[in-house]
């Protein structure tokens, strides 16, 4: 590993303050003891060196690997720099996010590395916060290497669980918002079918009432009696012409009932079109009723979900809930695919698993 490999890793075993001076071959000169300011001040200066070192050799790699030929890059690092490719990246991503180098001087480039994680808005909030470690508050500074990488991982879990939730409440409000769209058109269509059944009761009504006046006037056709108009004349004549004239009063009499017959006729296909077509408004007029009413009810579900997924704690045991199942879900297909010897190791997890939480529901029940 050549002397600046160790802005990829640093030796547990060693503190900080020995790897920067180590990377500037800086060698502890023997020299009569010294005071506690000169060595407080020679150390800061050689970490304020050693920030810049790192931003500047970050840069220089930058431009170095823009210049050089495709296929190039590689073998300068390794014969003319001694620098691993990893290496190579983490100087030019730690110029690429720090214009300080007080800061990276301060962080070091290990924990510099792992701040990489989070985006510049979130790294800045990150450094001017302190952070539970183990129940002793911390600044970024005051925590080790592993102790960062694990608050960083855990506000990384807390932004995902945050953002699950949010787009739960967000999907949440949508079919909120759709179910109430939805109920309204609903509303809609009922009072539309109520007033479609109100207009086709009156059309029935008309069209009754227009067939029993019908029916009436043919019956009154049917009784009425043939009048024959007579004149001076002859015996004879008289019959023959009273004869004549009650063939032309009964064909007319038979003409007029048969056009009151049809209109009678009509009127009754009327009438029972009518009648059909209310029966089929008082069917939609239901069905639009029965939608409504489930609409009302789908409505009601989902407020009531919108109203659990503003509960915090709620929201955040459906997300978890939800990820539990799946999880169960493909565990128990993993034990469906092994074989008979590993089957029963699963098995007796699984149900180990399935008491730990029968136990935990019962302690958090009474």
């Amino acid at each position: 590993m050549s002397m600046y490999d160790m802005v990829e890793v640093m030796p547990n075993e060693e503190s900080e303050g020995a790897v920067l001076s180590g990377m500037f071959g800086e060698s502890a000169p023997v020299e009569a003891p010294r005071g506690i300011e000169t060595i407080t001040e020679e150390i800061l200066n050689y970490k304020r060196t050693a920030g810049e070192s790192i931003l500047e050799i970050g840069r220089r790699l930058k431009e170095a690997k823009a210049l050089l030929p495709h296929g190039e890059w590689l073998p300068w690092l390794s014969e003319k720099v001694e620098f691993s490719e990893r290496s190579a990246q983490n100087f030019m991503r730690l110029a690429d996010a720090y214009q300080n180098p007080q800061t990276l001087a301060d962080l070091g480039a290990s924990k510099a590395l792992v701040l990489l994680a989070l985006n510049p808005v979130e790294r800045d909030e990150f450094l001017n916060e302190k952070h539970d470690v183990r129940g002793v508050e911390k600044t970024v500074p005051e925590m080790s290497a592993r102790e960062l990488d694990e608050a960083v991982r855990q506000r990384k879990i807390a932004e995902q669980k945050a953002d699950e939730m949010e787009r739960e409440l967000e999907k949440q409000r949508t079919a909120t918002a759709d179910a109430e769209a939805a109920a309204e058109r609903a509303r809609e269509a009922a009072e539309a079918a109520r007033a479609e059944v109100e207009e086709a009761k009156n059309a029935s009504l008309a069209a009754q009432e227009r067939t029993e006046a019908l029916q009436r006037e043919l019956k009154e056709l049917c009784e009425k009696p043939v009048e024959v108009a007579v004149q001076d004349a002859s015996e004879e004549q008289i019959a023959a012409a009273v004869k004549e004239a009650e063939k032309a009063a009964k064909a007319k009499r038979d003409a007029a009932v048969a056009k009151k017959a049809e209109e009678l006729k009509a009127a009754e296909e009327q009438r029972d079109e009518a009648r059909r077509a209310v029966e089929s408004a008082e069917a939609a007029k239901k069905a639009a009723e029965d939608q409504a009413a489930a609409l009302r009810a789908e409505l009601a579900k989902a407020k009531k979900s919108a109203a659990a997924m503003d509960n915090k704690a709620l929201a955040e045991f459906g997300v978890l809930f939800r990820q539990a199942q799946e999880t169960v879900n493909r565990l128990t297909e993993i034990a469906g695919e092994l074989d008979e010897e590993n089957r029963p190791k699963i098995n007796r997890a699984l149900d180990a698993l399935r008491n730990m939480i029968s136990e935990k529901v019962g302690e958090g029940t009474v």
